[in-house]
């Protein structure tokens, strides 16, 4: 693989990591109430 590639690829993969990590307005008005 090119250089170009794999630091795309890192990139996206960091980029995921922090989307998963958020927690949305959705998420907790839907389980702050359950804790």
């Amino acid at each position: 693989m090119g250089r170009a590639r794999r630091q795309f690829l890192r990139n996206k993969k960091q980029e995921w990591e922090e989307y998963r990590s958020e927690v949305t307005a959705f998420e907790l008005r839907k389980n702050l109430p359950n804790l």
